[in-house]
């Protein structure tokens, strides 16, 4: 008779958990602490220096947004935009046509015409 043996695996194994990672409070706490370390070395014209080519290119982002049209807008919402803006602008010139266009904008809203 043979001898064999079987070897049985542990029961007690358990996977290893991953747990999720923050990111939004972490990366932001992070980099604060990064910039302090990094200010922390600079001098004063540095940062000086520093400020102004940050402020600069948020300046040229911001330039930049306006000229360029956002993608998701779609026909709808640009309607009803530009509908609330005349109401608005006819609310100081006749409150009644402003009334008027009100109510027809939100029934043609409610109709599912616009």
């Amino acid at each position: 008779m043979a001898f064999t043996t079987t070897i049985e695996p542990s029961k007690d194994i358990t996977p290893a958990t991953k747990e999720p990672i923050a990111g939004g409070e972490i990366a932001s706490l992070m980099a604060a602490i990064m910039l302090s370390v990094y200010a922390g070395q600079k001098s004063r014209k540095q940062l000086r220096k520093l400020n102004r080519k940050l402020t600069w290119l948020v300046v040229k982002e911001k330039v930049r947004s306006f000229f360029t049209r956002p993608e998701d807008i779609d026909r709808r919402t640009l309607i009803i935009i530009l509908l609330a803006v005349l109401v608005l602008a006819l609310v100081f010139i006749s409150p009644v046509a402003a009334l008027v266009l009100a109510i027809l904008g939100l029934i043609l809203i409610l109709a599912g015409v616009i």
